[in-house]
């Protein structure tokens, strides 16, 4: 580990070896515990520009409104069954669609999101509270919070202990805190190594699987309550993952007429709706159900709770 280098978040170790390098970015291993982290990650300077100006997940989530809607009902209902709705926080909402799922189910819900055109939509569009600032400069109280969500944001910081602490300060005795993120340890990502492109990311600073992310929410004080492993049969990404993976993206584009070309991500989605097998193998050939089953999800779901002696 090079000189300076900040210790592991999950298990406090100090040594660490090369995992991959994907991206033009190292990522190394903890010797100790298996934790995956981006070796020269960006400063959190560098973060919060970048976040400010950040459009394309928004724009994600816009496209696919409905399904995310029902995504987070799930997820409200799954917090419900330990605590009544109160008061809850998601960090990083984009514009908010938990926030709309949480109001339609009674809580008093505030969100926290740096790429500001997607949070001045959901302020604008829905009359949202979205506060445009680093958790720690928001100015909430200790323990108002009943319960919060973080949905897909905590592989994106370098110190993700660190935000942990905070969300478990902020929590009432009692309170409960969501997690998603992608599973580090999925069936996908073991066959694609690398190559797996739903969480190995430009972006995606730090990799947990569910018992590196159990480890860290226990070391600070939470107690884990439940988790689960969801896939999905849809992945338009899979075959692209595999060509990937086998170097194929060349001949792909040489079959396509444009031998020479870098790959095109359009004409990579025209082909699956040309051609019946590469649909099949992207949305049915996935035994979803059983990876589910057998824990090897490509998401993490966990819900921890802060216990009421704290």
């Amino acid at each position: 580990m090079p000189d300076g280098s900040p210790p592991c978040a999950v298990c406090c170790g100090t040594a660490f070896r090369d995992a991959f390098r994907q991206h033009g970015n190292d990522f190394e291993r903890c010797r100790g515990c298996g934790f995956v982290r981006m070796k020269a990650a960006p400063s959190d300077g560098e973060l919060h520009d970048h976040y400010r100006d950040d459009r394309s997940h928004g724009e994600q989530v816009y496209q696919q409104h409905d399904r995310f809607l029902e995504r987070f009902d799930g997820i409200l209902k799954t917090v419900e069954s330990r605590i009544e709705p109160g008061r809850l926080l998601d960090i990083g909402c984009s514009y908010g669609i938990s926030l709309l799922a949480a109001r339609t189910r009674g809580w008093d819900a505030v969100g926290v999101e740096l790429a500001v055109p997607a949070a001045e939509y959901g302020i604008k569009e829905y009359g949202l509270d979205i506060k445009m600032l680093p958790l720690h400069e928001c100015g909430f109280e200790a323990e108002s919070f009943d319960a919060i969500l973080m949905h897909h944001t905590l592989e994106h910081l370098r110190e993700p202990d660190a935000i942990l602490r905070q969300v478990y300060d902020l929590l009432r005795p009692g309170g409960v805190h969501f997690q998603a993120l992608p599973n580090y340890g999925s069936l996908k990502r073991k066959m694609l190594k690398e190559y797996w492109g739903y969480g190995i990311t430009p972006g995606h600073l730090v990799h947990f699987t569910p018992r590196t992310l159990r480890r860290l929410l226990e070391r600070i004080g939470y107690r884990v309550r439940w988790q689960a492993t969801p896939s999905a049969r849809d992945d338009p990404r899979f075959l692209w993952d595999l060509m990937r993976k086998f170097d194929r993206l060349d001949r792909f584009m040489a079959k396509r007429g444009r031998p020479g070309e870098p790959f095109d991500t359009k004409e990579y989605l025209a082909f699956l709706n040309e051609k019946k097998w590469a649909w099949w193998v992207c949305n049915k050939m996935w035994p979803a159900p059983l990876v589910r089953a057998l824990g090897g999800g490509e998401e993490i779901y966990m819900l921890a709770q802060k216990p009421e002696g704290a």
